[in-house]
C-alpha cells in the first residue's frame, strides 16, 4: 500500500543520509591524522 512504500523510501533516504554523514566523519578524521 501507499503508506508502506512511503515508509520504505523514507527509511532508505535516512540510511543514505547516515552513510553520507559517516563518510564525512571518516574523511574528516583521516584529514586530522594527516595534518
Amino acid at each position: 500500500t501507499a503508506g508502506l512504500i512511503v515508509k520504505e523510501t523514507f527509511k532508505k533516504r535516512i540510511s543514505n543520509i547516515e552513510q553520507g554523514i559517516m563518510n564525512i566523519e571518516v574523511r574528516y578524521s583521516i584529514d586530522l591524522k594527516l595534518s
